[in-house]
């Protein structure tokens, strides 16, 4: 029997993330998820999907907890 492997894990370590991914990596709802990437300029569109580059939210995050 061969193992398998953990979703979450090999989502958690990609560079690119769905909606989904970015509520849970921000604890955030859909909307304001949403806006997020669109302010932190991450979205990056693949046919027609939309994906969320997680360095660009982490830098835009971190830029935001500097100006406080």
């Amino acid at each position: 029997m061969t193992e398998r492997t953990n979703v979450t894990q090999v989502m958690e370590y990609g560079r690119l993330m769905g909606i989904s991914e970015l509520m849970r990596y921000t604890s955030l709802g859909r909307n304001t998820a949403m806006e997020l990437g669109k302010n932190a300029n991450a979205i990056v569109r693949m046919g027609k999907r939309v994906l969320y580059d997680r360095r660009k939210v982490d830098k835009w995050i971190d830029e935001q907890a500097q100006d406080m």
